[in-house]
């Protein structure tokens, strides 16, 4: 009888880690829209820092976001 109960605690434990990187990979996901939309696409209106820095630094930011994103959406969702 003891055994069930800790093979439940232990898959639910797996069950909230997977769950928490699955939201944190669509976290990120949505932090490189937002980084996309900010850096990038902010390039076009004029500001007071150098447009090919904030241009490189978005790709960048865009770029390494997405990936990690994917990554962690894709080995956390649930099949």
């Amino acid at each position: 009888m003891e055994r069930s109960s800790v093979a439940i605690a232990n898959k639910s434990e797996k069950s909230r880690l997977r769950l928490f990187f699955l939201n944190l990979g669509k976290l990120i996901l949505d932090a490189t829209k937002l980084s996309f939309g900010s850096l990038v696409l902010g390039t076009i209106i004029k500001g007071d820092i150098p447009q090919s820095a904030l241009l490189i630094s978005g790709i960048i930011a865009s770029g390494v976001g997405a990936i990690i994103g994917v990554i962690l959406v894709t080995l956390f969702e649930e099949k």
